[in-house]
């Protein structure tokens, strides 16, 4: 339960941060409009002139931080971008000598929309235009470094929310990846297994019982030339034998998939720590598997992955763990998992 509590939960956050970034997006532009308001050499006039322009601009704006979010480009993105950036530039004269603040969001969105280098550009040429245009605009000069820094500082904060949840998603959709190649992997490995195994057994089988049937067809053919009908043909020599031989092949065959059929069931010990390998190398951390020269058995206790798959998705929260090393160790037939990270050891024992 305590699982699925904290998968919840994570599924939780990753859910709420696209609305948490779009919140905040919409925080700025509303101080933009009461400062118009209220700063110097503002009146009513640029307060309404940038009520109207922000209440145009700003959907188009939080349409770009909800897509990339979610780690998508919005459909049309360079269209909507134009439109804002000409109703933010559009509205600079007449909406105060404060409105080149609104200047952070159109460099953000022009960061999550436009491809490189012209998102890179669009975004230093406007952040440098910040200051002197607040100039231009009457601003003092001993506020147009400051209103450069609210600029960068806003955009900044700005993109930061919005890249955090757009990295969660795509982190998911890698461990979904990686999860769906795990299976097709291990789906492959049993297919191979059975290929190698029960299927040259079966094809023998399958063989000597035509062998078998053709030849009682041909002592059943003898016997209506003799006139003895289909049963008064004699059976061929060595035919009986050779049947119950197939029969007790036959039965082998099935016990020894049945017995790997509940070996299957068990899941691969090699498995497990490659998947917990590949996650935290997608994340980041520096993985390093060391197994024991002898191999590792072919399954794993449930206890022995539960607590491999909870210590993993506890580093894979954590964030600061630059690497980790995934030992298998054989000490007096007893098996054992440690994982270092740092100075930081966990043990898992592997019961028999």
């Amino acid at each position: 339960m305590s699982g699925l509590a904290e998968l919840w939960r994570s599924d939780r956050v990753l859910r709420l941060a696209p609305a948490g970034a779009v919140a905040c997006s919409a925080l700025l532009p509303v101080a933009q409009v009461l400062l118009a308001f209220s700063y110097m050499d503002n009146d009513t006039r640029t307060g309404l002139w940038s009520l109207a322009a922000t209440g145009a601009y700003l959907p188009l704006h939080l349409r770009h931080v909800w897509y990339a979010a979610h780690a998508r480009r919005p459909p049309a993105g360079v269209w909507t971008f134009a439109v804002m950036a000409a109703v933010i530039l559009g509205a600079t004269p007449l909406a105060g000598n404060m409105w080149p603040r609104s200047y952070a969001a159109l460099v953000v969105s022009a960061l999550l929309v436009l491809p490189a280098p012209w998102s890179y550009l669009v975004y230093v040429t406007v952040a440098a235009a910040a200051a002197p245009i607040g100039y231009a605009l009457g601003l003092p000069w001993t506020s147009a470094p400051w209103l450069l820094f609210s600029v960068l500082a806003g955009s900044a904060a700005l993109l930061l929310l919005v890249w955090l949840p757009a990295a969660l998603t795509r982190l998911r959709a890698a461990r979904e990846l990686l999860a769906q190649q795990a299976v097709a992997q291990e789906r492959r490995r049993l297919d191979d297994d059975l290929r190698r195994s029960l299927g040259r057994a079966l094809e023998s089988i399958a063989a000597r019982g035509e062998q078998a049937g053709r030849a009682l067809e041909s002592a059943a053919a003898h016997g209506e030339q003799a006139g003895g009908g289909k049963l008064g043909g004699a059976v061929p020599e060595g035919l009986p034998d050779e049947l119950a031989a197939l029969a007790d092949d036959s039965r082998r065959t099935l016990a020894d998939a049945r017995q790997r059929v509940r070996g299957y069931r068990r899941p691969s010990l090699r498995a497990e720590l490659e998947t917990a390998a590949t996650l935290l190398a997608a994340a980041g951390i520096e993985t390093r598997l060391e197994l024991p020269r002898g191999g590792v058995p072919d399954a794993i206790a449930p206890q022995s992955r539960a607590a491999l798959r909870a210590t993993v998705t506890r580093l894979l929260r954590t964030g600061a763990v630059p690497s980790c090393t995934i030992t298998v160790t054989s000490t007096d037939g007893r098996l054992r998992l440690e994982l270092r990270t740092g100075e930081a050891t966990e043990t898992i024992e592997m019961p028999a």
